[in-house]
This record gives C-alpha cells, structure tokens and sequence, in this order.
C-alpha cells in the first residue's frame, strides 16, 4: 500500500474518484437504481440509513469500481 492508503493506520474512506467510477457503473447494473440520498449516506456526507438491497448494491459497484483501476487513487 502507498503512504495515502495506510494513513497511519487510520480508516481513509472512499475518494471522490473511486465513487463516481461506482455511481457509473451501479447506474448501468440491472434492477432499481439507488438514489443519490442513499449514496451520500453511504459515502458520510448525510445521516440516515439505507436498505439492505441498495446498500449490497452500493458495494458491489464500489467493488467493482476499484478492481477496474488498480492504481491508487487517493493521493
């Protein structure tokens, strides 16, 4: 891992980058999209919670996301 990622430990979050690569590719997955309240749930910018599906979904593309680009993208 780069000195970005470790962050002495600490947890470092999702970048800006990786989750719009997750919103593109949820957007085009089959089924229900997830709103965008539920995204800014998941990525800490609001409060609430979301429903198992969609959050199952979220991770998914978020998955996805980071196995399409293997370089950091933190820094």
């Amino acid at each position: 891992m780069c000195e970005n990622c470790e962050m002495g430990g600490q947890q470092v979050g999702i970048s800006p980058t990786l989750a719009a690569r997750a919103k593109r590719l949820e957007a085009a997955m089959p089924g229900a999209r997830v709103t965008a309240h539920d995204w800014d749930i998941l990525l800490g910018h609001a409060g609430g919670a979301v429903p198992w599906a969609q959050t199952r979904r979220m991770l998914e593309s978020l998955e996805l996301a980071a196995r399409r680009d293997l370089r950091c993208d933190a820094g």
